[in-house]
Parts: structure tokens; sequence; C-alpha cells
């Protein structure tokens, strides 16, 4: 190992997430030293703590990790000790501290931390998506989603494809824009996972109008303007119904929790 670059061999018994994360966290805190983070998930065996422990001492790594299990971090760091390996428990001194509050001995299941939070990670996934699917983009996975909103600009794809991924579902966001056809991709897709949204041609006049102004243009181009809007409600209206019907929502005066109550009615019907 050069001189100025370091190894973490972040580890545990489950997923190893949790060490993983503390480590990136510590290793933040200071500038300019070339670290390595790799996780190691799923040691629970003898021999896998050997393994583990061998590879730190091959190069010249430490051991930060969250076992929960009593006997395994017990083992590890008798093998850490023995094999002059620097190894840190992370989980133990958290577990025995909260035992002595709570009279009472933990449990020794790996991955319990994990289950009790996937929720977490199951929106935090979903948020991730929604973010790499808005707008149109990453078409090549947007079979992936749970929810497809199509529309024109500013009839609230993307706040509803971030509160929808806040509830733990998948969603992508495509845009309709007149004279540009809808990439041959969504044609492919499941029909009953689409939405479209539609919204007075006078509420969008008025919010384009304050965007333009926000963005220092003036609001007389054809993006604020009536007829243009108009032309481009129908053009969508169109798409929507090349699509098969799909399922139409109008988002005039309604709080994105009330449109995606409705969105949400929809697919548990189909």
């Amino acid at each position: 190992m050069a001189s100025n670059s370091f190894i973490v061999l972040a580890a545990s018994d489950a997923t190893g997430g949790l060490a993983q994360n503390l480590a990136v966290a510590a290793v933040r805190q200071f500038k300019d030293i070339n670290v390595r983070i790799s996780r190691r998930g799923r040691i629970v065996s003898r021999e896998q703590i050997v393994t583990l422990v061998s590879e730190a001492k091959e190069k010249q790594a430490v051991i930060v990790f969250t076992m929960v299990s009593q006997a395994v971090r017990r083992e590890l760091l008798s093998e850490a000790k023995k094999e002059g390996v620097v190894a840190m428990d992370v989980m133990g001194p958290v577990l025995d501290m909260l035992s002595h509050y709570f009279h009472r001995l933990p449990s020794d299941e790996p991955g319990l931390q994990y289950k009790a939070t996937q929720d977490y990670y199951k929106r935090t996934e979903a948020v991730e998506f929604a973010v790499r699917h808005d707008d149109g983009l990453g078409l090549e996975t947007i079979h992936e989603a749970d929810i497809i909103l199509l529309g024109i600009s500013r009839t609230s794809k993307t706040p509803l494809s971030i509160y929808l991924a806040f509830q733990g579902y998948r969603c992508a966001n495509v845009p309709i824009v007149r004279e540009m056809p809808l990439a041959e991709k969504i044609y492919e897709l499941d029909r009953k996972k689409m939405f479209g949204l539609v919204v007075s041609s006078e509420k969008l006049a008025s919010v384009r109008s304050t965007r333009l102004k926000k963005l220092g243009r003036p609001d007389s181009e054809n993006y604020a303007q009536l007829d243009h809007i108009e032309e481009e409600l129908k053009c969508a209206r169109e798409v929507f119904g090349k699509l098969g019907g799909i399922p139409v929502i109008d988002v005039t005066g309604k709080a994105t929790e009330e449109v995606a109550s409705e969105i949400l009615h929809f697919l548990q019907k189909s």
C-alpha cells in the first residue's frame, strides 16, 4: 500500500451499509487523505472472520464493524488482536449502553436494524429513481417505474413524482412537447401505470407568466400565451388518446397530496 493511501474495511453480519456509512462520515473529517472504503457484509462464520482479518492484514487496512451478534464481535476482535490488525467495534458499545438502560438483553439477529428501516430505504431508492427519471430522463429503465406521469410543462409532474416517491413509489415523468413525437419506448410500456396530467389553460398561463418574469424574460413569449397553451393541451390529450385512453387528471387548484391520492386510487383499481 502506498504511504499516502489507506483502506478501511466496513464489515457487518448484515448488509454492511451502516458500517460503511459510519466510515464515510468519519473519513470526511480528514482532508487530503486518499482512503478507499470497502464494504464486507454477511460476516457470520469463523471462516469468514479469518478471511476478513487476513485481507486486512495483507492490505494493511483497518476494520470498522457493526456486528450485532456478541459472539461474532468477540470472535472478530480476538482474531484481529492475534493477527495485529486494528479493528473497531462500533455497534457493541451502543448495544451495551442501551442494554443497561433498558434492563434488557438485545436481540442477536443480524440485519434487524435494516428491517426496522426498510421503509426508509425504499423511499430513498424511490426518490433517487424519480430524480433519475425526471422530465423524460432515464428512458432505458423507465419500465421499472411504478407510476409514469405525462403532461405538458408546468402541470406539476416533478412535484408529484417526488411526493409519490416519498410514499415509496418509483415514479417517472415524461414531458409532452408540441411538434416533438413521444419516444417510441413510451408506447411499449404498461398503460396501467400511466397517468396524463392537464390543467386549466388560464391557470397555466398565469403560472408560466410568473415563471418567465422570475427568469427576467417577457411574458409575451408563446410559452405563456393562452392560445399556445390551448394547442399544447390539445396535443397532450391526443397523445393520451393514442396511449389507449389512459386516466387523465385535472390538477387545477388541487394540492399535490390530492392529485397523488387520485393517482393511487386509479392504481389500486387497475
